[in-house]
Order: structure tokens, then sequence, then C-alpha cells
């Protein structure tokens, strides 16, 4: 079979073959640019995690007078991100905090939610996710 053979060969096959891949390739290649923690990015290794642990606050509104007791008191937050900014990251600007405005009469299970400084460092994990609050009951 001569060489013009293999290329004229099932031609729109090839054509449609070669389409379909190179849309893939732009597809995978334009999500690695816009957001490298996601998707194919992370088998070139420029994500790194650092877990830290920090301590549950709660967000209450200013007339709030009621003391809560919560369980557990810490969460561990896993972080990746860049491995220069992780090494920066001064672990009081990691923030993990349940949102009380309404606190509810009786005990609750609320879920952690966590800040960074920064929109380089994304929050991969928090263990546990949900706690335990409960009112006090004033001495």
């Amino acid at each position: 079979m001569a060489f013009r053979d293999y290329i004229l060969d099932r031609f729109w096959l090839k054509l449609f073959s070669f389409i379909l891949a190179s849309l893939i390739w732009f597809t995978v290649t334009s999500k690695i640019r816009t957001d490298p923690f996601r998707g194919a990015g992370n088998l070139f290794g420029n994500r790194h995690t650092r877990e830290v642990t920090r301590p549950v606050r709660l967000v209450t509104s200013p007339s709030t007078r009621r003391f809560f007791k919560i369980e557990p008191v810490e969460v561990r937050v896993t972080l990746s991100g860049n491995p220069a900014v992780l090494d920066e990251l001064n672990l009081s600007d990691v923030q993990a905090y349940v949102n009380l405005t309404d606190p509810a009469d009786s005990a609750a299970s609320y879920e952690v939610k966590v800040e960074t400084p920064s929109a380089k460092v994304r929050v991969e994990g928090i263990v546990p996710s949900i706690v335990m609050v409960e009112p006090q009951r004033p001495n």
C-alpha cells in the first residue's frame, strides 16, 4: 500500500478523529490555565497541601448574651496551593468558624466554615466538618 493510500483511506473518519482529539485537548488545557487546582492540573505536581489545627470560633449577633459549649473545639483544616504561598501563610490568618446569628434553644449541629487570607489558598477539607453547639444555662 502506497503512502498516499494511508492518508486517503477512510479520510473522513481520520479527520473526525483529529478534530475530536483537538477539541478535547483544548478543553483540558484551558481548564488547567484557568484553575490549576482542579482537573488534570494536579497531574503536574503544582498542588501542595498543608494541614493546620484551628480553634472553632462562634459568630453571633452582638445582642446575643448567652454562653455556648462547642464540641469539638478544634478542627483540622487541609489547605492546598503554591508551596511558597503555603510556607508564608500565617496560622492566625486561617479562621474556622460557625455562624450562630440565629442560635437554636437546644443543642444543634452546625457546619464549620473556613476563611483563608488569599484566593491562592484553597480549603481541601475540614475534619470534622460539623460541630455540636449547645447553649449553656447561666449559673
